[in-house]
C-alpha cells in the first residue's frame, strides 16, 4: 500500500523560492490554461465553490463601508469577477495582479459581460511583487479576496496596501486560517503548481498592520453553509434557547479556518454624505398652503438643519451631493410625480457641517391646474433618500388656479 507523499512545509517552500520566481509561478497558473470558461464563469464556475465565493464577497463588501465613486484597488484581483462587480456598483476600480494573463482574462470578462450603465471605467494594474505603482494615499478601499495567502512577502504587503490607502480607509480581506497550508486541497496546490498556500497568521498581520499606519482590526464571524432548523428549533433559537448555544458551536466550528478581517486607517475628518447610515435632517416649510397659478413656476421658502454627525456635501460633489427634493403627489394621496424637483441649499457650492441651518429658495416647476401634496425630503445623489433610512419629511398643501 502507498504511502501519502510527506507534508509540503510552506514555511520551507517560501525559504527556498524568490519573489520573481513565485510570480513566474503565478503567471504560469494562469498561462497554461486555454479554455477560459471557468475563469469566465466566476463565480458561478463551480457549484462547489460558489456559495463560499459569493458569502465572502458579500461579507467583505459589507465590511468595506464602500461609496458610489470610490477608488478601490482589488488586491490579487486574479480574473477579475470582482472587480467587475465593484465596477457595477460604480466604483473606480484598479484590479492587481502579478499574472499578465489573468488580467487578460479580467479585460476579456469585461467585454463578454459589460457592466450596465455609465460606470467607471476599470484599470488593469501588473504588479512585481514587491511595489503598487500608485501614489501614497491614492485609493479609498482595498479588497482581497483570497490572495494575501499566496503572496510570499504579507509584510511588505501590508506596508504597501497601507501606504497607497488615504486616511480613513478600509482594507478588507478574506483568507482561511492558521492551518490552511495544511489542508489537503492546499497541499495539491502546492505539490503540484507549487503556489503558496500560506497560513492566515491574524496576531503576525494586525503587528504588520500597526507598522504599517493601521489603526484598527476587525474580524467578522459567519458561517457556510447555514444552519437549517426545523421551526421548533427556530423558534427556540429566536427566544435564547439551546439552540442558541448550538449555533455559537457551529460558528466557532467554521471560523477555525476562515479569517475575514478589516484593517482601519484612522482619521480627524468627519464621516460625509456619501455614507447612507448616517442621512438625518430637519425641514421646515414657511407655509403649509401654496398658491401657484397654473403652467408657473412659483416658489417656496424652507430651512434646512443637517440633523447628523455627517458632512453634506454639495451639489457639484457627484456622488453624496445633498439637495432638497419633493415629490408631488394628488389631494388623495396618490403618487404623481416622484423626484419631482431637487434643489441646490447653497448657491457658493459649499459643504455643508453638522448642526448648521440654512435657508433654501426653492423654485418649483410649473404644475396644471388641480390640488397638490408635496412631499420634502433630503436626498443624497446616488446614495439614498433621507426618508429612507428614518429621516422625517414636510408636506405641504399646493393649490394650482
Amino acid at each position: 500500500m502507498s504511502q501519502p507523499p510527506d507534508l509540503i512545509d510552506v514555511q520551507q517552500l517560501l525559504r527556498g523560492t524568490s519573489i520573481e520566481e513565485f510570480n513566474r509561478l503565478a503567471e504560469e497558473y494562469f498561462a497554461r490554461e486555454k479554455d477560459w470558461t471557468y475563469y469566465l464563469a466566476k463565480p458561478f464556475g463551480s457549484i462547489d465553490e460558489a456559495p463560499q465565493l459569493l458569502i465572502n464577497l458579500a461579507v467583505t463588501l459589507q465590511g468595506m463601508a464602500l461609496f458610489r465613486g470610490a477608488s478601490v484597488l482589488e488586491f490579487g484581483a486574479g480574473t477579475c469577477w470582482a472587480s467587475r462587480y465593484l465596477t457595477q456598483l460604480g466604483c473606480r476600480v484598479i484590479a492587481v495582479d502579478v499574472s499578465p494573463t489573468a488580467l487578460a482574462i479580467g479585460q476579456e470578462l469585461y467585454r463578454r459581460q459589460p457592466v450596465s450603465g455609465e460606470q467607471p471605467e476599470p484599470h488593469f494594474l501588473l504588479w512585481d511583487g514587491i511595489k503598487l505603482d500608485l501614489p501614497n494615499q491614492s485609493v479609498d478601499r482595498v479588497m482581497c479576496l483570497d490572495a494575501l495567502h499566496h503572496v510570499p512577502n504579507p509584510r511588505e504587503v501590508i506596508f504597501e496596501l497601507g501606504r497607497v490607502l488615504k486616511d480613513g480607509g478600509i482594507a478588507g480581506f478574506a483568507e482561511p486560517g492558521p492551518n490552511h497550508s495544511q489542508s489537503p486541497q492546499s497541499q495539491y496546490e502546492m505539490r503540484t503548481f507549487k503556489v503558496i498556500e500560506n497560513d492566515i497568521d491574524i496576531a503576525a498581520i494586525w503587528r504588520y498592520a500597526l507598522d504599517a499606519g493601521f489603526t484598527d482590526l476587525k474580524l467578522a464571524i459567519f458561517n457556510v453553509p447555514p444552519v437549517h432548523l426545523s421551526l421548533h428549533e427556530f423558534e427556540d433559537f429566536l427566544s435564547n434557547g439551546p439552540s442558541t448555544v448550538d449555533y455559537g458551536r457551529v460558528v466557532s466550528d467554521y471560523m477555525q479556518n476562515q479569517r475575514t478581517f478589516f484593517l482601519y486607517k484612522e482619521t480627524s475628518e468627519p464621516s460625509d454624505s456619501r455614507f447612507r447610515g448616517d442621512l438625518r435632517a430637519v425641514i421646515n416649510i414657511s407655509s403649509s398652503l401654496v398658491e401657484a397659478n397654473t403652467g408657473e413656476p412659483f416658489k417656496i421658502h424652507a430651512t434646512v438643519t443637517n440633523d447628523s454627525n455627517s458632512v453634506w456635501l454639495p451639489r457639484n460633489a457627484g456622488p453624496g451631493a445633498v439637495l432638497l427634493g419633493c415629490h408631488v403627489y394628488d389631494d388623495k394621496g396618490k403618487l404623481y410625480h416622484h423626484s419631482f424637483h431637487w434643489e441646490a441649499l447653497t448657491p457658493d457650492e459649499r459643504k455643508i457641517y453638522p448642526r448648521e441651518t440654512v435657508s433654501v429658495e426653492v423654485n418649483v416647476p410649473p404644475l396644471p391646474k388641480g390640488k397638490y401634496i408635496l412631499e420634502f425630503d433630503m436626498v443624497s445623489a446616488d446614495v439614498s433618500w433621507f426618508s429612507r433610512v428614518g429621516s422625517p419629511v414636510v408636506r405641504i398643501a399646493v393649490n394650482v388656479k
